[in-house]
């Protein structure tokens, strides 16, 4: 704690060095300087003293430290506001309220204050619509994509058509398969399809646009349903049962159904024989008091607006990627699904192996309270499977 005059001395180097580089200012005599990233918010205090001359300056700092058991770590003359800062180090059982108290009333102290921590607030992608991008922050995926962005893992997006040359989806997706028609799929652009594929991995790295929930996840578009240009999607069991079938045997990780219809036995069946090898199926809860199927079934991770439907994720207002190279809001539990899977992938990416139920378990832990409303944190689940992950700042 208690460092001599002879040690400091050896700091009188560093402070002419840092005190070279104002080279045009009159000499100054040297001061007692440190790296400022070896001082921290909790063992140090700044004093500010009536500037002074250099003698009286050690005079007063010699008694600080002799009444007050702090050691004077680094000093600064502050001239634009005439006067001289004292970096104090205080002992880490110190009642540091009581100190500052104590030091408050000294005559010979002008102001004391704790050493505060600032950040450069810089965001993490230069994507121009990712400050729109509230939902990301509404579920944690900054802190999360330090831990996992979804590399790797396969991602069927049972959907319409998307756009497949969109400059935020052309580098995410890996295949096109066609289930409604003779079409070649990557020349079709449907507007559900592609928003929903922009928040599950819209391409982070490319400055454009916005960032997906899993950039790095491996999407495949599984086009099962049509579209009218402003008109909503349409599917029928022949469709999806094909969808689903590809995704099965081809060894997908996530099937995103972000739609919703009456039961159907043979949906229902091909449903489950995914879950039980151990493909994720992610469904829209739909508008009404309980789940639409798929969302019903066993072992689907059902996805809406509230805890009430599944799991809890952004519903409203949602930006995304569009046709045409172009972006829009989109609102519906289908919105909530696609921010699910991209957590779901996230999870796969981090923990390859985990089951359908234990990737349900660990969204499940992820739900916090946000704003007074439960809501998905994707650090948080990612914690839930590793504990020892860096934390969620």
């Amino acid at each position: 704690m208690t460092m001599t005059r002879t040690a400091l001395a050896a700091l009188i180097s560093l402070a002419t060095a840092f005190s070279a580089a104002a080279q045009s200012a009159p000499p100054e005599p040297p001061y007692r300087l440190v790296p400022a990233n070896s001082i921290a918010a909790n063992t140090h205090l700044i004093l500010t003293v009536p500037l002074a001359d250099r003698n009286g300056i050690d005079a007063l700092a010699d008694a600080l430290e002799a009444t007050y058991h702090v050691t004077l770590t680094a000093e600064w003359p502050l001239s634009a506001i005439g006067v001289h800062c004292l970096v104090m180090d205080i002992d880490r059982n110190t009642d540091v309220d009581r100190l500052m108290a104590d030091l408050s009333a000294d005559p010979r102290i002008r102001t004391v204050q704790r050493v505060q921590d600032f950040d450069t607030f810089e965001t993490p992608y230069s994507d121009p619509y990712y400050p729109a991008q509230y939902a990301l922050a509404e579920i944690n995926a900054g802190p999360a994509q330090k831990i996992s962005k979804g590399a790797g893992v396969k991602v069927a997006v049972v959907d319409s058509a998307i756009d497949g040359s969109h400059p935020d989806l052309a580098g995410r997706l890996a295949s096109f398969h066609n289930f409604v028609d003779t079409q070649p799929a990557d020349t079709l652009a449907e507007a559900h399809g592609t928003a929903m594929a922009g928040i599950i991995a819209a391409d982070a790295a490319n400055a454009t646009g916005i960032v997906g929930v899993a950039p790095e996840a491996n999407l495949s578009e599984f086009r099962a349903c049509w579209q009218s240009p402003g008109g909503p999607g349409h599917c029928n069991s022949f469709s999806l049962a094909r969808a689903l079938n590809f995704a099965i045997v081809n060894d997908f990780d996530i099937i995103n159904m972000s739609l919703g219809g009456p039961a159907d036995p043979l949906l229902e069946e091909l449903v489950q024989s995914a879950i039980g090898k151990g493909v994720v199926v992610i469904a829209a809860w739909g508008d009404g008091k309980t789940p639409a199927f798929p969302a019903s079934g066993p072992g689907v991770i059902a996805a809406g607006k509230s805890a009430d439907e599944g799991i809890p994720a952004p519903a409203v207002d949602v930006i995304s990627t569009a046709p045409h190279d172009d972006y829009r809001y989109v609102s519906g539990s289908s919105v909530a699904t696609a921010h699910v899977t991209g957590v779901a992938a996230l999870l796969l990416a981090a923990k390859p192996g985990l089951s359908p139920q234990q990737v349900k378990q660990a969204l499940e832990a992820g739900v916090t309270t946000r704003d007074g409303a439960p809501m998905l944190d994707a650090c948080k689940a990612l914690h839930s499977v590793m504990p020892d992950a860096p934390a969620c700042e």
